[in-house]
């Protein structure tokens, strides 16, 4: 069978499992990104093995479907950029700095010294914590946008604290790649400027931690301030002359090359994690004049396709056998993984002024690791640091958290806040308020000088005590939509 035949066949086995089991979820309450999660894990090594399968074997559907993957992850960061409330994130940038640090501070200094208590030296321990100080921003944006929770002052920390912890995430890692003392290969600006000046400047050469911290956070400040603006000046003239162009869905098909450049130059630029720049593209799109020309597409090609092989992904790469006579060590660094972030963010946002409620959705919305930990995991098992136990340990509690977080964020929505009540919010979904007694309903055409303009009708449901609960007014002449 071909690669391109095989591919076909994964994605008809994958896509429609995952929406049968994320509908199923929803039937129970529970997010539907659980069931992709669980469809993975039921498919992965540690049960069917699916891409293992003789079927699958000798072509390269299984590395095609890994990398759709990953495109998955970087359209589910500009959904979530695109839905950001602005507002709400520079009210909230304060708290979401102070929620990052303490998310990455808890961690580490946990994780490393549970790993030491447990046997591990202090070079391998530290490297656990640092895989477990990096929240997974992406599981947290799909767990909000199923929860309807993307725009509430607890879902724009959520994202703020976790771009934010995601490039401290970096710190720690050059820190730990300077502290090997092996050099591999390094993607980017910073490491090329900082073996440059290390090769050519006595001083830097002398240093080189120094060095690499210096030219790291050059290029994440220019990165995100380059980035930004670029895109504020830029955007909305880039998406007036796409508009005029007639290939079918052109708009969304040169904002999705758009999303790939601001990912690379995230990488190469900035050094940090390209969801960061899909995210960072998506926030200036937040606030475009343009943002209906492109939401409605990328929901298709993203919830239809992309992100669920993004999350199916995760569980593929699953495998518990390794696990074999090492459940304390998982147990217990699963534990610092959750109480590190519950705990550590939870506090930083009680400081910050929320209340208890919102201070645990907040600490349950950052719990979730991902790209940021398997990435340090990945750079302790190249140098050595890391055996094939604790790459299991990590990767499992990389899955774990994964599973555990929507189901968390879920039960903390679920907690009455007085802050909501103070705010007015209870419910994501208004409902319609019930109508006791009778109601009337009236449809009038407004003649010149009446309620109505010319050519519009209005429809409205009144009560017994003449109060208007809907009107509705529609353009004769006009119908549809204009491009």
């Amino acid at each position: 069978m071909s690669s391109a035949l095989q591919l076909a066949l994964l994605i008809a086995v994958l896509i429609p499992a995952c929406k049968l089991a994320g509908s199923l979820c929803s039937r129970f309450g529970i997010p539907p990104i659980l069931g992709e999660l669980l469809v993975g894990v039921g498919l992965g090594p540690g049960a069917i093995n699916l891409l293992h399968w003789r079927l699958f074997e000798g072509g390269q559907a299984t590395g095609a479907l890994l990398l759709l993957a990953q495109i998955g992850a970087l359209v589910l960061m500009f959904i979530a950029g695109v839905e950001t409330d602005i507002d709400r994130m520079k009210e909230a940038s304060v708290t979401a700095f102070v929620v990052a640090l303490s998310g990455v501070i808890w961690p580490f200094f946990l994780g490393a010294g549970i790993g030491h208590l447990l046997g591990l030296s202090w070079k391998t321990a530290c490297f656990m914590g640092g895989a477990l100080t990096a929240t997974s921003v992406s599981i947290s944006a799909r767990t909000l946008m199923d929860a309807g929770r993307m725009a509430s002052t607890e879902g724009t920390i959520i994202l703020g604290a976790a771009v934010i912890d995601d490039v401290m995430g970096l710190f720690v890692l050059a820190l730990l790649a300077a502290s090997t003392a092996v050099k591999g290969q390094a993607f980017g600006l910073a490491p090329m400027a900082s073996a440059w000046l290390q090769e050519r400047v006595a001083p830097a050469a002398a240093h080189p931690l120094v060095i690499q911290m210096t030219m790291l956070s050059v290029c994440v400040a220019l990165f995100f301030v380059a980035g930004y603006a670029l895109a504020k000046r830029w955007l909305d003239p880039l998406i007036l002359q796409m508009r005029k162009l007639t290939a079918t869905e052109a708009v969304p098909a040169c904002v999705l090359g758009l999303v790939m450049v601001y990912a690379i130059s995230a990488e190469w630029l900035g050094s940090v994690a390209g969801i960061t720049g899909a995210y960072l593209l998506g926030y200036v799109f937040a606030g475009s004049q343009f943002k209906a020309d492109v939401e409605r597409s990328f929901y298709a090609m993203g919830h239809g396709l992309l992100i669920p092989l993004f999350f199916v992904s995760i569980g593929l790469s699953s495998d518990y056998r390794a696990l074999s006579g090492h459940w304390t060590l998982m147990l217990l660094i699963l534990l610092v993984a959750v109480v590190g972030k519950v705990v550590g963010c939870g506090f930083a946002a009680l400081a910050s002024g929320l209340d208890w409620v919102r201070s645990l959705r907040i600490g349950c919305g950052m719990m979730s690791r991902g790209e940021v930990g398997l990435i340090v995991t990945a750079m302790g098992a190249a140098t050595g640091i890391f055996g094939r136990t604790e790459v299991a340990v990590m990767v499992t509690v990389v899955l774990l958290t994964t599973l555990l977080t929507p189901l968390a964020l879920r039960g903390a929505f679920d907690l009455k806040s007085q802050q909501d009540f103070e705010e007015g919010i209870e419910d994501p979904k208004p409902k319609m308020p019930a109508i006791n007694g009778q109601a009337s309903a009236s449809l009038r055409v407004g003649p010149p000088g009446s309620g109505s303009p010319p050519g519009q009708s209005s429809f409205s449901v009144m009560t017994p005590s003449g109060t208007s609960l809907l009107a509705f007014e529609a353009n004769d002449a006009a119908s549809g939509f204009t491009s």
